[in-house]
């Protein structure tokens, strides 16, 4: 990296390339663990996007008791091309229970569940999606260089303004975002982004609620 380059020039870099893209996939996991009984829940993502505005990003939930971890919600939030919407399903149940959103409020419905993993790359993605964006990140620091399935990273580490630490992997390459370590009063949550796609077609019908 060129010294000239330090951590908030490279965060700008990353949230412009995003910007740039026609498309996006990938899956991934969110793992949390609660301080207060050391319960750790792991939730399952994939998520699509297509220019200027299809969207989903589908999750599973597990039941928060630890004994009935294994029973899972799916949840999807998504934008269709006419509407958006939030779909939950539970353990069960045979059906989805739909309701019709902005997409921003079905983002926003879904990221507090979901640890926040269904903002991250919709906030990079979508000029509509409010909150917390990574150029509000506080001091942000050039960590060690790192690596992910043997691709080479840049690690920054930062204060989120609301209190709490985040620390970010960043493809040095291609300046995709592939983990994201948020640090709070009550608990640690690691994102991890696989099987990331971009600027390829993606169907209609994929985004389907």
């Amino acid at each position: 990296m060129e010294n000239s380059l330090d951590a908030k020039d490279l965060i700008r870099q990353m949230v412009a390339r995003y910007e740039t893209m026609s498309s996006y996939s990938d899956t991934g996991h969110v793992t949390t663990k609660i301080f207060e009984t050391n319960v750790i829940h792991r939730r399952s993502f994939s998520m699509l996007y297509q220019k200027p505005s299809l969207f989903r990003f589908a999750f599973y939930s597990p039941h928060p008791y630890p004994p009935l971890a294994h029973i899972m919600t799916e949840h999807v939030a998504g934008f269709d091309g006419n509407e958006g919407y939030l779909l939950t399903k539970k353990h069960g149940d045979t059906l989805a229970k739909k309701s019709i959103r902005s997409l921003s409020s079905a983002i926003a419905g879904a990221t507090g569940i979901s640890s926040d993993s269904a903002h991250t790359i919709g906030r990079l993605l979508l000029a509509e999606v409010e909150g917390l964006s990574m150029m509000d990140l506080v001091n942000p620091q050039l960590g060690g260089e790192t690596s992910i399935d043997g691709i080479a990273c840049y690690s920054i580490l930062a204060k989120l303004p609301r209190g709490g630490d985040r620390e970010v992997w960043i493809e040095k390459d291609s300046l995709l975002l592939r983990k994201v370590v948020n640090v709070r009063d009550t608990a640690r949550a690691e994102e991890i982004r696989e099987n990331i796609r971009i600027n390829e077609p993606l169907e209609v019908r994929l985004f389907a609620a």
